[in-house]
Parts: structure tokens; sequence; C-alpha cells
């Protein structure tokens, strides 16, 4: 199967350094900024054809830091699982590719499982002399012989490889245009029309003059005929104008044309145009949906993947932009069915496309913001941790938790909701050293068992995340497997989360809430209420309401009345010391469900 095995990325946009190792099928995860477009524009900067027909093909902001006067972008994409035609076609340039050592070798490995390979380098430079910027592409083997350049890689020689990338619809507004590099005029390419059609269109439109249909006339004549185009009146007084001012042969007639009639122009101005559904009037595509616009794009791409026969190594950036459920699912399946015999790499930020791959398809994407280096670990579950379980708790749980920065593994619903509730309160009251946590970065995950939490803990840290775990009393066994799988450990000092709430608000607070709740008949029949007016009757009709209501928002309703004098210790301590850990460098060090790329096998010289 042809595909990008690895790609060696350093000094792109916020990537410093990156080596990430790619399978046949893989989803690219990560929180916002984590270098998941960079690495695909990385990809398409080295073995897409088109991408250097942009001038220039780089500029100062594709630097890392902007360092553009020291440093150059490199970006080294290995192509494994060659077949037969290509292997004959750069028979010069083929190594082999190590899958156990991960890396690209210049003999067959002795393990099985060697396949044919071809290393492809792009340099990114500012030229001084020239004041502008500029990139090409090398194969890295054979290398070259000193004060020589390697063997350029050119743009006929990247259509064999069939790289695709559908970018999200915020960049996407070229693609059913006609100029350079646009998808449609991709699949025009591919479907190999003639060159002609811009000759023949060429012609036709000189032909016409918007004005053509008026005669020539002189300002008087425009003056007096009440029945003359504006059109033509404006020319033809111009022209009038216009020869009073230079030579009469100089001073040509007017005319309205089309566009510059230039082929470049023609590539700027041509638009498709589809049907609005109101009757039969069409509109240009950018006037559509969003959702039409991506489906016309996924569209083309799937022809041109189509006719290259199974050749085709497709990228697609969040797919599931605008489109429903449903339809997200389905072009899933399509991009897989059409790269039969290639590759196809996902990014998206939705539970409905993540759930369609395997967790072995899965590669989670982190960057050190101090250091800009990148890594890709694949996500492999831990003993204990069931497929089915991870594959029914995708929509509900594990995809927030993987597409975030940071983790919460909790016990149980009752934290989530209260703690959740209470940073949201902490935010409002303006409260500097606490505050909502998905604004630093959390994501609980309801672990649905204390047995869960140690090992879900130990999942995410291995998946280079920070992790706090929150829990009752446990005994000191388990409590020391959560401690090393964990950079904050919260152990609450109570049989349950009802226990915390009930001694650590204050009196009046819980007896003015349990007051208003039957006040307002919103106090359950099926539960009982206090007996007396005794604050030990108050606390019983309490707990029994926040034990039977687990799935009802009675405890986030008690704790939004709340002052931030009046938060419980044990939560407010915690939202402190997880605002604290959000501030503070995310772990580096890999752990267990680590997967990540191994050092290349030499230190090429940048040609």
């Amino acid at each position: 199967m042809v595909r990008v095995a690895r790609v060696d990325v350093e000094n792109f946009r916020g990537i410093s350094r990156a080596s990430v190792v790619l399978t046949d099928t893989t989803v690219l995860l990560g929180d916002n900024n984590t270098g998941k477009s960079a690495l695909l524009e990385a990809i398409e900067l080295t073995i897409g054809p088109d991408r250097l027909y942009r001038r220039p093909p780089i500029s100062e902001h594709d630097f890392y830091g902007g360092r553009y006067l020291e440093t150059e972008v490199t970006v080294i994409v290995t192509i494994a699982g060659l077949t037969p035609e290509l292997i004959s076609r750069f028979r010069s340039h083929v190594e082999y590719w190590d899958a156990g050592k991960e890396i690209a070798m210049e003999m067959p490995p002795s393990s099985p499982g060697g396949e044919a390979c071809i290393r492809i380098k792009f340099v990114g430079r500012y030229d001084k002399d020239e004041d502008d910027f500029v990139g090409d592409t090398w194969f890295l083997v054979p290398a070259a012989p000193d004060g020589q350049s390697p063997a350029r890689c050119t743009a006929t020689d990247k259509r064999a490889f069939g790289f695709l990338l559908l970018r999200t619809l915020r960049t996407g507004s070229r693609a059913l245009s006609m100029e350079r590099g646009s998808l449609l005029d991709v699949v025009l390419r591919t479907y190999e029309v003639e060159v002609q059609m811009w000759e023949q269109l060429l012609d036709r439109l000189r032909a016409i003059d918007v004005a053509s249909a008026l005669p020539v006339a002189s300002a008087a004549e425009v003056t007096d005929s009440g029945n003359v185009d504006k059109f033509g009146e404006v020319l033809a007084t111009l022209e009038s104008t216009l020869r009073d001012i230079v030579s009469s042969e100089w001073a040509g007639t007017p005319h309205l044309r089309v566009s510059d009639l230039t082929r470049e122009e023609l590539r700027r101005t041509l638009r498709a145009f589809v049907t609005t559904g109101a009757s039969s009037h069409a509109a240009p595509f950018q006037r559509q949906g969003s959702g039409t616009i991506n489906s016309l794009v996924i569209a083309m791409l799937t022809m041109i993947a189509q006719r290259r026969e199974g050749t085709v190594i497709f990228a697609v950036e969040e797919p599931e932009i605008s489109l429903p459920p449903t339809a997200q699912k389905r072009i899933v399946d399509l991009i897989r069915e059409i790269t039969k015999g290639g590759q196809s790499i996902f990014t998206s930020h939705s539970p409905y496309i993540l759930e369609e791959f395997e967790p072995e398809q899965m590669m989670v994407l982190s960057r050190d913001h101090a250091s800009g280096a990148m890594t890709g670990r694949a996500v492999e579950l831990p003993s204990g941790l069931k497929r089915k379980f991870f594959h029914e708790g995708m929509r509900t749980r594990f995809a927030e938790a993987l597409l975030s920065r940071r983790v919460i593994v909790s016990e149980g619903k009752s934290e989530i909701a209260g703690y959740s509730a209470l940073g949201k309160r902490a935010r409002l009251l303006g409260a500097s050293d606490m505050g909502r946590l998905d604004s630093d970065g959390w994501a609980f995950l309801d672990a649905e068992s204390e047995t869960n939490v140690a090992r879900l803990a130990e999942f995410f840290k291995g998946l280079g995340k920070q992790v706090a775990t929150v829990f009752d009393k446990q005994d000191s066994a388990v409590l020391e497997q959560i401690n090393a799988a964990s950079d904050l450990t919260v152990e609450q000092q109570y049989k349950g989360f009802e226990d915390l709430l009930i001694s650590e608000i204050p009196e009046q607070r819980r007896r003015a809430f349990v007051d208003q709740q039957i006040a307002d008949a919103l106090w359950p029949a099926h539960v009982k209420g206090p007996l007396d007016e005794s604050t030990l009757e108050y606390d019983k009709a309490l707990h029994r309401l926040l034990v039977k209501a687990k799935g009802d928002p009675v405890a986030v309703e008690l704790l939004a009345t709340l002052s931030l004098a009046e938060f419980p210790i044990t939560m407010a301590a915690t939202l402190r010391d997880l605002r604290a850990l959000a501030r503070s460098p995310l772990p580096r060090a890999e752990g267990a469900g680590v997967s990540t790329a191994k050092p290349s096998s030499a230190d090429e010289e940048t040609p």
C-alpha cells in the first residue's frame, strides 16, 4: 500500500521539530494549535504536485518563530509500500522501510516486513540577494557529490504518488475556481481535458463586445437618442471626449469586454454554479451553504482518486464541517473506500468521525509550547480496558478527553457536574485563582467506577496529557496506583460526594436551599423531606435528595447559590490546584500507551 510512512519536520510554523509515523489509515487528534494542520501542510509542501506553483511557496510566517533570516524550513517525507511501477520509475532513489525501527535503510532489513520506500525533502529559505522566499524538493538518495545538488523531485514525479489534501472550509474558497492548483484545475488535468479549451474559450470571448449591439455614435447622436443603451451612451461619450484629448488614431473605440482575456484572468474569473433549490436558478458555489460546498469538494476529490485507481494518499482536514452526523460517517466510509490500495489521513474534532476508527488508527499529537517540539503517540488501550468500553464511550467520554490537552479522571458523574459547576461559579464571581475548567483545557472523563480510575489515568498520561484524578477515599494499594499515574491526585475524605457537600457547605446555605426547593414545589414526592427543624433532619433530607437525584442538576443548583467564601474547602482547593497545574508545562516524559517515532538513520545535508 502506497502511503506516507513517516514525516520529519524542522522549523515549520509552530513546529520546531517533529517525527511522526503514520499508519495506512490515521486520524490525527489533539487540541487547537497542536500542529495537526501544519503537519498536513508540511506533507503537501513536499509531495503535493501543485503546492510549489504558489509564489512564493512559503512566507516569513511559515518559519518557526518567524526566524527566517537564520533558519530553513525542512521537511522529509518517507513514502513506503511502493508499487512495482513506482519502484521501476524511481529505481535510482529507492531505499527500504524498516517497520520495526521506523526508519529508511539502504539495504532491505533482515527482519520480515521490509518495503521499498523513497524519501523526498523540501527545503524552504529566505534568499537575501533576491529578497524573496524560495523552496524546492529533492530526492534524498542518491547523495549528491560535493558541490552539486541532488536530483530534483518534480511536479510530474509527485503526481505518481497521488497526494491530495482537502483543507477545511476556512481556506477552501479556491476549491471550485479555475486558479492553478485548485481542485477543479486538478480534476481537469487528471481527466486530461485538452489544453486547447483555453484557446477555444478565449476566441469565443474575444468576439463578444458587451455594447456591440449599439452603433458607434457621436456625442450629439447619443444625446438625441432616447433608446440608446446606457452602456453605449457612456462609451460613445468617452470616445468623443478621448478624441478631443489625444490623436484620433490613438483613441480607438472603447469596448466593454468580459475580462482581460488572458488565461490567468479567466482562471480567476470562472466559477462553478450550482442550483439553489429555487426552481432552476443557479448561484456561484461560494454562495451555497457550507455543507454543500464541502460535499462538492469531497465529490471532486473522489473523482480524482477514482481516476488514479487507488494510487492515492488522501489527507482530509475536519470533514465534519457543516455536515450532519450521518453525512460525516458516510464521508469517512467513502474516503476509505476510494483509497483502497492507498492511504487516508484525517484530522477531526467530531466524536461521530472518531468512532469510525479503531484505537490503533488514532495518533495523538502534542506539542511542547516552550520548545515547539511535536510528538505523535499512537493510542494503545491498556490491559483491562476493553475495546467495547472504549468504542461505546467515544461520544460520551473519550472523544472530549482525547482531543483535550488535560484530563480529569473522575470516579463518577457527581464530581464531574459539581466541579464543572463550581468552576463556572468561580469565573462568574471573578475569582482569579480558580475558574472554568474547560477554559484551562481540562476535560472530564467518567471512569464509571473506582476500579477504572488508575488504568484510565495511566492511559491518558501515556498519551502525553496532564492528568488529574478525583475520587472518594481509597485503600493504600489502590491509592498508590492512582498516584503513580496522576499529576494531581484528589482523594476526597468522604464516603461519597454528597457527604462532602453537606460537610463543607455552610449550614445556613444548606437549610436555605432545602426550604427553597420545598417552597417552589421542586422537592420530589418520592424523597422524604425534613421531619422537623433540626439541622440533623435537614441534612438527612438533603442527603436523600442528592443521592436520588444523581442524574438531575440538584447539586449544581446548590453550588450555584454559593458565594466565594461559602465554597466547599476541598473543592476550592482542587480548583486552585487544577489552575496552577494548567499553568505549568505539559509533561514530556513517555509512559504507558506510547508509540513514538524513532530518530532517522542519518542527518542528511541540506541541498
